[in-house]
């Protein structure tokens, strides 16, 4: 069951503020009654159903701009046995029970082929004090366990990192790792805003001039100075030495 104290720990949601694109929530029971009180198609009704029944995470999406700031947008991607439907959720902060994050490379990694090449990579990232989560099809399949993974799928890591110093160090390293399947993923700067660790990796090469930026609620291209500022240390900002 994806709801242990671990993974999922009870929390007040004051605002948006508390949360951040790619998170993990549980809900209310309210909150599920909600969401299955709309006019949902009978496929739909039946995941709605199933996340509930088995108290299974939703995830904290780009927020709309005319959406209301004491609402969260939500995102439900079901498994290969509801065709990969994607459900768009809208519910207030309210409903919002807890907080959680995606499973670490290493519990994804567990028993699989590319186990002993991930937790390489893990030990090559700790000294960088970055922790590598796992989302996409192998993290939900991980959570959920149903079937999110094809022989084509990637591996989409996210890597919260302190500064631009260390994203560049992270990126280094997941351009060197060989796990089979393919790595994907982002680093994601102090304050929520996330860039693909391959793209960064071109700018940082000189094989392009700007990267795809993304935060909670738009997207947009960056260059390297302006990573630069939004990859300030936290430390930094706030003018400590």
């Amino acid at each position: 069951m994806w709801s242990t104290p671990e993974s999922c720990q009870a929390s007040v949601v004051h605002g948006m503020e508390d949360l951040r694109r790619n998170q993990l929530v549980c809900l209310h029971a309210q909150g599920w009654a909600q969401l299955q009180a709309h006019a949902w198609d009978a496929e739909a009704q039946a995941i709605l159903a199933h996340w509930q029944r088995n108290k299974l995470p939703l995830v904290v999406c780009r927020q709309r701009i005319d959406v209301e700031s004491a609402q969260v947008c939500l995102g439900l991607p079901a498994p290969r046995q509801w065709s990969r439907r994607r459900l768009a959720l809208k519910l207030g902060l309210d409903q919002v029970a807890a907080v959680a994050t995606f499973p670490t490379l290493r519990q994804v990694a567990q028993a699989m082929p590319w186990e002993p090449a991930a937790f390489k990579l893990d030990e090559k990232l700790t000294p960088l004090a970055v922790t590598p989560r796992v989302y996409g099809s192998h993290g939900w399949q991980w959570l959920t366990h149903m079937p999110y993974v094809h022989e084509a799928s990637d591996i989409d890591i996210s890597l919260n990192v302190p500064d631009f110093e260390t994203a560049c160090g992270a990126t280094a390293l997941l351009a060197r790792a060989e796990l089979g399947p393919r790595l994907d993923g982002e680093v994601v700067f102090p304050g929520g805003q996330a860039v693909a660790w391959r793209e960064l990796q071109r700018l940082l090469a000189g094989h392009t001039a700007q990267v795809m930026l993304k935060d909670r609620q738009s997207i947009g291209l960056a260059t390297l100075a302006e990573l630069k500022i939004w990859g300030r240390s936290l430390r930094a900002k706030r003018g400590n030495p």
